[in-house]
């Protein structure tokens, strides 16, 4: 087995790795996350059409 030893500073494949990581996450985050924000976009229109579409049925059926 091969234990790492976390006392040390972090070899430089690894920080490279790392500092990598965190810019494509803060790409991610800037860009909305890709699929995440237009996807919480067409949820609440859809939420939102049922809803209008039960106020116009309670208002002229009702």
């Amino acid at each position: 087995m091969d234990f790492k030893d976390y006392n040390k500073p972090p070899d430089l494949s690894e920080s490279y790795t790392h500092q990598q990581r965190h810019e494509e996450h803060s790409k991610q985050l800037i860009s909305g996350g890709g699929k995440g924000f237009w996807w919480e976009i067409s949820n609440l229109l859809i939420i939102a059409g049922i809803f209008l579409v039960i106020f116009l049925l309670f208002k002229y059926v009702f």
